[in-house]
């Protein structure tokens, strides 16, 4: 007779070992779960860190982690040498003054061995202003009958009277740098001006004389907007603006010659026509934004930021985990290929070059493949969005000059954030207009190495000037 209790053993030991399997994937799940936990809190907060950041306009590029070796301040290793003040020549030395050592300040006792110590103070002298007096003559023309005057070429202006007492064009063409290039508010100016200079002026009067000033540099402006619709290559790119209470754009088309600004009530590819012309022949090197890829620049050339996608690249690095990491890391590592390859093009042959350029165009095609399955929907709309300016990615590899980045546009676009941050932009159509041709104006003339006060003194005394007649005679401009 056999034990029934015997003939459940098999099957408790078979539920225990069940059991203890189910266990064993619970406790593994539970850890998993709070492992993505864990992830999920990390993530959120970082996005938290990163609105947070943006929300900030004191500083809404700040790095979310400290660099664990920062670069160290100062000059650049092999940007230039490090040198003392010169000495000055017996020549530039105005005053000499000397203390004398009769006896020791501690304790009254006399002094022997008494050597001579120089140290030259290098300073601004006080400034006051310079007033000229310009007489002119009118009279009746025997000939014709009209009533005639003469000016002086140093003149900039035909008032007198109750009027004749006016800001000379060495103090507007100061006035007008700091606000439009280097983005001082008027009363700012105007402080600086009085306390500096000894010269008081009213907010108001500063705004007039630059509104007076962009008018008589429209020639150059608009000689600006020509030159570089003719240009190799443009760098394009566009920031929030105010007129008033309205949202505006501020737009800037620069290379390395020449900048030109413009103040829109729009942020359409209009305004990249108008600047540059339908028929522009050059490259243009902008973001990914779609108004640089309107159907009427459809057949332009384009360079699309590098940077840009490095940027967002980087970002998705640290978004994803598994094998959706892959993806931004393989395009990453071609990208910065290209760019070393870039970098070593002046000392290849032609033919390993072509190679090694035809090698990374194919290796980009494979990546971005629309039959290639990437499961996770970011890599798929960030390769959708590769596709879409596949013919515009590397082209810096082939044009000579060409940055593979937008950063020359972006670098002029910094003192017009300035402007806005410190002067709140314009309060009207042609505060706006004035801006435009100001700063387009100042900040060429800085590219191109010609004195900024000289200029827009020469603007204001020469009535069609040109960009040309703005360079130092000794500056070969051809």
């Amino acid at each position: 007779m056999t034990d029934p209790d015997n003939d459940l053993l098999p099957v408790t030991d078979a539920r225990d070992v069940r059991l203890a399997e189910l266990e064993s994937q619970l406790r593994q799940r539970e850890a998993l779960i709070e492992q993505l936990q864990q992830r999920v809190a990390e993530l959120e907060q970082r996005l938290a860190d990163w609105e947070r950041a943006a929300q900030r306009q004191a500083t809404p590029f700040a790095r979310q982690r400290r660099v664990e070796n920062p670069k160290r301040p100062g000059r650049k290793a092999g940007q230039g040498q490090f040198r003392s003040r010169p000495r000055p020549t017996p020549e530039q030395v105005k005053e000499t003054k000397e203390q004398p050592l009769a006896a020791c300040p501690v304790c009254g006792g006399g002094v022997t061995d008494v050597k001579d110590h120089e140290q030259f103070v290098v300073d601004i002298p006080e400034v006051s202003p310079t007033v000229t007096r310009y007489v002119t003559h009118s009279g009746q023309c025997a000939h014709c009958g009209q009533r005639v005057r003469s000016r002086h070429p140093e003149q900039i202006s035909d008032a007198t009277g109750a009027a004749g007492v006016v800001i000379g064009p060495r103090a507007k063409a100061l006035a007008a740098d700091l606000k439009h290039r280097l983005g001082v508010p008027y009363g700012k100016v105007a402080e600086v001006l009085a306390v500096g200079f000894g010269l008081p002026i009213s907010r108001g009067g500063l705004c007039q004389a630059d509104a007076r000033l962009a008018e008589q540099a429209r020639p150059v402006y608009a000689e600006l907007i020509d030159l570089i619709g003719q240009s190799a290559v443009v760098h394009a790119d566009e920031t929030g603006w105010r007129i008033g209470t309205l949202s505006a754009w501020l737009w800037v088309f620069t290379n390395r010659d020449l900048t030109v600004y413009t103040i829109a009530n729009g942020r359409g590819h209009e305004v990249v026509v108008k600047i540059l012309g339908e028929a522009f022949a050059g490259v243009l090197a902008s973001d990914c934004f779609t108004a640089y890829d309107h159907q009427a620049l459809a057949d332009w050339l384009k360079q699309k930021c590098v940077g840009h996608l490095l940027k967002d690249l980087s970002a998705l690095n640290e978004s994803k985990t598994g094998g959706a990491v892959r993806f931004a890391r393989e395009v990453t590592d071609m990208l910065r290929a290209a760019l070393q390859l870039r970098d070593q093009k002046p000392s290849l042959p032609a033919a390993d070059f072509a190679a090694q350029a035809a090698r990374l165009e194919a290796r980009l095609d494979a990546l971005i493949d629309s039959r290639r399955q990437l499961t996770d929907a970011d890599n798929v709309r960030f390769a959708k969005r590769l596709r879409k300016h596949r013919a515009h990615l590397l082209r810096f590899l082939y044009v000579e000059g060409l940055d593979a980045t937008n950063n020359q546009a972006e670098r002029m676009l910094r003192p017009a954030v300035i402007t806005r941050k410190t002067g709140g932009c314009n309060r009207t159509e042609g505060g706006a207009e004035t801006h435009s041709i100001l700063a387009s104006v100042l900040v060429t003339c800085r590219q191109q190495g010609f004195s900024l006060l000289d200029s827009l003194i020469h603007i204001q005394r020469n009535v069609g000037s040109t960009l040309k007649s703005l360079a130092p005679p000794l500056l070969d401009t051809s």
